[in-house]
């Protein structure tokens, strides 16, 4: 099983960029479960659930909490039956076979951050790692910026995504995700350069990269996934035939070799 954290700047286009990888890789035939740790919750929408149809971990904290127990070692995997059976309660099917999970989002002003929230993501994934392995992949779409690594959520984790656009503020908080990254013991540091108009964008990019990444790859601005966002869609339904599509293929054979 590999478990992989997306992350980045606000509005870099993780969401996106993350949402149809996985459906790619779920159309391959391997098993995909996604997280979403953006308290904004559009993950959702990306795969195909409105809203309306959105069950969060949120919505029961105490009760999965108290299955999980605060540590891996309160609780033995082959006893688990009723955890599984909870659990199987908050797994969404999304287009092409991908699962979800959704953590939640604040439910009214005053009610404190989301440590707790993702204190109870970092519970489920350990103790999904466990397990049997039935998953291949664990992605994970963070909330923006860097404080998911903060909570210790991805340590030891296979690699880290980290989406910036050519712009010096994202790249500046993609090389602090990189490093906070590495100090949690993630293996690889794969950068996105998205919206990348010409190649002076790329060569810049780079050169504020500095050789921290392990691997750099790069998708061009199209407008086809502007519009496909607009739309509440995803890229392959809206425009199957985009040129983006090709990109992002050589953005999957990252995500496969790690």
């Amino acid at each position: 099983m590999k478990r992989i954290i997306f992350t980045g700047k606000g509005g870099v286009g993780k969401t996106t960029i993350l949402s149809n990888l996985a459906r790619m890789v779920a159309k391959d035939g391997y098993r995909v479960l996604v997280i979403d740790c953006d308290p904004s919750m559009n993950l959702a929408m990306s795969l195909g659930i409105p809203l309306s149809g959105i069950v969060s971990l949120a919505d029961d904290k105490t009760r999965l909490q108290e299955q999980l127990g605060t540590n891996l070692e309160e609780h033995a995997h082959e006893d688990s039956d009723q955890c599984d059976h909870h659990i199987d309660e908050f797994i969404m099917n999304a287009d092409d076979g991908v699962k979800l999970i959704v953590m939640g989002t604040i439910p009214y002003g005053g009610a404190g951050c989301l440590c707790s929230h993702i204190s109870l993501v970092k519970l489920l994934v350990a103790y999904l790692s466990t397990g049997p392995e039935e998953y291949d992949f664990i992605l994970i779409d963070s909330q923006a910026g860097v404080e998911i690594f903060g909570r210790g959520l991805v340590a030891e984790f296979d690699a880290c995504f980290v989406i910036t656009e050519p712009t010096p503020k994202s790249l500046e908080v993609a090389k602090h995700g990189m490093k906070l990254s590495r100090d949690l013991g993630v293996k690889r540091q794969i950068v996105v350069i998205n919206k990348a108009e010409c190649d002076g964008d790329i060569t810049t990019s780079l050169k504020e990269l500095d050789g921290n990444a392990d691997q750099v790859v790069s998708l061009r601005f199209y407008r086809d996934i502007q519009e496909a966002d607009r739309k509440g869609a995803g890229l392959q339904d809206h425009a199957p035939e985009s040129a983006a599509l090709n990109e992002l293929l050589g953005i999957k054979s990252c995500l496969l070799e790690v």
